[in-house]
């Protein structure tokens, strides 16, 4: 028998049981959307990291919210890990600070306040809660790194450069962790008493209980959890791609030279070769990685226009539109969630789909569905909500 036809050795069922203790015990809980519903719907309790999550949706849907919340759940679950916010588009400060500052000064309601936004527990006098929430905004916003970019080439060498300061951060507590190990050592043989102690050693070598420093998410003996948010991906990617795939329009154009297919090819091959890199970045530190993105195939405004069912993505029939980049770069993501708006009602409904079309207004939800879940049960799941003064996302039940 060749080498080519030996079967595969058997591993050991305790050997993977420890390796997927491991990898859960360094792998940090998901980031919440801030919104109890959602996270229990929909999310599976929030964003996952060691994952690439693409959030795309027409303009107003809430992506950029939603990616803010996270970034306030990050803060606020870890006081270790950095932030990455590469924006391509207007950047507002003063949104980050409000988002954060609503999530501070709510953290301790339960999943009633995010389904009426009704304060259920008392709450500290303003006098004191203003200058105590903006010192912990503050101290928060000094881990998030924002870069401004405006080609693809910018996103590249921003997420390359926060990288790198990865690798950085990671030596120089190799070496504190190292200096004190020493310093543990020499204290350790100076006493009698220490030295009679009992100390159990891991099989690797370290003592019971202490930190694997050689593993990247660790350091200094603690997780250290990061997240990169790119905002938003269409705006730089739109030369490099066909016309239909980066704008909102709901007809195919196909290239009209040879020289223009190629410069697409050229494209899809460039965003597929970034989109490598930052999947082994993702995984390899445990990042939870968000990408938003726009939306195409969208129905023109007061027409009866519905799109092929071979276009269809979305679970609801009047939800036309679908993640923009087309599916090459769906398919280089782990997980798709797609934001879209319907009739609050069936009244909703029939002034918005009816014959008279434009003459009333009516009252819109928004709806976070996931269109994809390479490494989880999602997919198909979907939840309703409200953004609640640009800041909270609040919980919404469809009504008949």
């Amino acid at each position: 028998m060749s080498s080519h036809d030996e079967a595969a050795r058997a591993l050991l069922g305790s050997a993977l049981l420890v390796a997927e203790e491991n990898h859960n015990r360094i792998t940090p809980a998901p980031a919440s959307s801030g919104n109890y519903t959602i996270d229990k719907e929909a999310l599976d309790e929030g964003f996952r990291y060691g994952e690439i999550t693409s959030i795309a949706g027409p303009t107003g849907t809430g992506k950029t919210t939603l990616a803010y919340q996270a970034i306030a759940s990050h803060l606020m679950a870890h006081d270790a890990g950095d932030i990455a916010l590469i924006a391509t588009t207007e950047l507002s400060l003063a949104r980050i600070r409000d988002v954060l500052a609503d999530r501070i000064a709510t953290q301790d309601q339960g999943p009633e306040f995010q389904e009426s936004r009704y304060l259920y527990r008392k709450q500290p006098s303003t006098k004191q809660a203003i200058p105590e929430t903006s010192h912990r905004v503050m101290s928060m916003l000094e881990r998030v790194h924002i870069c401004r970019v405006f080609d693809f080439a910018g996103v590249e060498e921003a997420v390359t450069e926060f990288g790198a300061n990865l690798e950085d951060n990671d030596r120089s507590d190799e070496v504190e962790t190292t200096a004190k190990e020493r310093e543990s050592a020499r204290s350790v043989a100076d006493s009698e008493d220490e030295a009679e102690e009992d100390v159990s050693l891991e099989p690797d070598g370290r003592r019971h209980g202490e930190a694997d420093i050689t593993n990247p998410a660790m350091g200094s003996g603690r997780l250290r959890a990061h997240m990169i948010v790119i905002d938003n991906m269409a705006n730089v990617v739109g030369s490099m791609m066909a016309k239909s795939q980066v704008q909102g329009i709901a007809c195919s154009i196909a290239p009209r030279t040879r020289r223009e297919a190629n410069k697409i090819l050229e494209g899809h091959a460039i965003l597929a070769r970034f989109m490598r890199s930052l999947r082994h970045l993702t995984k390899h530190r445990h990042i939870c990685t968000l990408i938003v993105n726009a939306a195409v195939g969208l129905r023109p405004q007061g027409t009866q226009y519905r799109c092929k069912a071979d276009d269809q993505v979305s679970i609801f029939a009047s939800t036309t539109g679908r993640p923009a980049l087309g599916k090459h770069f769906t398919s280089l993501v782990d997980a798709s969630i797609y934001l879209s708006t319907l009739p609050r009602s069936k009244e909703d409904a029939d002034v918005a789909y009816g014959d008279v079309r434009g003459a009333l207004r009516f009252n819109e939800i928004r709806v976070l569905e996931v269109l994809k879940d390479r490494y989880g049960s999602r997919e198909g799941k979907w939840s309703a909500f409200d953004i609640i003064a640009g800041t909270g996302l609040q919980s919404v039940r469809l009504c008949e």
